[in-house]
């Protein structure tokens, strides 16, 4: 009896400590000949503003070889959040775009406060996967002009 309480209390700590592990950092994978491959993100920055039931987001991922990814995402809710447009375009020795779709949607945004948006993402070139991307909930800044 002791012992599977034990094994309980342990099971559960184990979830706990699991359940509040936060990753902020975004994951960005390539596909290379059948694989994805992870890419390395240096920086990036997510910038949009509401419009009634719309959002427009802007992420840019910037990666060590001066490479830029750019993401241009439209949000609309009526009443569960839904990406009703996306478009991607890389910047750097071999230039390409596409479309983005969504895997798995996560967006917040009550009235009072400003949305966060985060998710997982494939950016996909002429209909074929090009790039995976998992972005952490985060809040959409205000650009900056």
């Amino acid at each position: 009896m002791i012992v599977k309480i034990i094994s309980t209390l342990w099971v559960f700590l184990i979830l706990l400590v699991g359940g509040c592990t936060n990753n902020d950092e975004p994951v960005f994978d390539e596909w290379v000949d059948g694989f994805y491959q992870p890419r390395t993100v240096t920086n990036y920055q997510i910038n949009g503003k509401r419009d009634g039931a719309t959002t427009q987001v802007f992420i840019i991922f910037q990666f060590e070889n001066n490479e830029r990814v750019q993401l241009e995402l439209e949000v609309t809710y009526n009443p569960t959040p839904i990406l009703s447009s996306g478009h991607w375009q890389i910047d750097g020795k071999k230039s390409s775009s596409g479309d983005v779709r969504a895997i798995s949607l996560k967006f917040l945004g009550g009235q009072g406060e400003g949305p966060s948006l985060g998710g997982s993402f494939q950016l996909e070139e002429k209909s074929q996967p090009r790039f995976r991307v998992v972005i952490p909930l985060r809040p959409i800044n205000k650009p900056k002009w």
